[in-house]
């Protein structure tokens, strides 16, 4: 390999960093390729795991011996539940929408160490879903999905009820919502200004969403989930 080969490409956020799914990491311009933990989409490189960044052996490919980066996110290991309980608060991520509900991949869950009773973050992986009716306080009528989330987003929800296959969850609380957001034109991280606003830093556009107001202590448990 030559001197080129040993420098690292350049990323958004530094190697070591934590980062949380949907985060932005670098271009495939930089001669970068996904690897466990991240995906490629739209010529830029995502994570899709909590977790921190490192790039794995360079690899040589094609008769050019093009060198190519494989970028990875190193999962965090968490306390481990096997079951989820109802009225526990969750991290998700947004994965779709239909007419009625929201499809969320489940990140994370709130939950208390019997030791102390100090509140923590576990891992347990799964599916739930947000209707329509409980997505906000009050009547549902009027309500449309694509204005109060977007695929990508990370959500702070309440367990309502479990489902046959997938937990029920709410944002009715003014406490839980949309927590991380990117905007549309600029792919940047959005800053909540309402309940029901997100502003883009770069170019002032707003967007739609159901926001999230969390109280302080859990906003510092969930911080370094959604912050590089």
């Amino acid at each position: 390999m030559d001197d080129n080969s040993k420098k690292n490409p350049t990323l958004r956020f530094a190697l070591g960093s934590k980062v949380a799914p949907g985060d932005r990491l670098g271009s495939i311009r930089e001669s970068l390729v996904p690897s466990n933990g991240t995906y490629e989409q739209g010529g830029h490189l995502y994570a899709s795991l909590v977790g921190t960044l490192a790039l794995d052996e360079p690899v040589v490919k094609g008769k050019n011996k093009i060198v190519y980066h494989p970028l990875q996110v190193i999962p965090t290991h968490l306390k481990v539940q096997e079951v989820l309980q109802v009225g526990q608060v969750i991290l998700g991520r947004v994965t779709r929408l239909s007419i009625q509900q929201a499809f969320v991949n489940i990140l994370a869950g709130q939950g208390s160490l019997p030791s102390n009773q100090e509140a923590n973050l576990i891992v347990s992986m799964g599916e739930g879903i947000i209707r329509r009716e409980d997505i906000r306080a009050g009547t549902s009528e009027g309500i449309k999905l694509q204005d109060m989330f977007r695929p990508g987003d990370l959500v702070l929800c309440r367990i309502l009820s479990l489902g046959d296959r997938r937990y029920v969850l709410g944002t009715a609380e003014p406490s839980l919502g949309v927590i991380r957001a990117f905007s549309e034109a600029s792919k940047e991280p959005m800053m909540p200004i309402s309940w029901r606003e997100m502003e883009c830093p770069v170019t002032g556009e707003k967007e739609l969403r159901k926001c999230a107001k969390p109280p302080k202590q859990l906003l510092s448990q969930i911080a370094g989930f959604v912050a590089g």
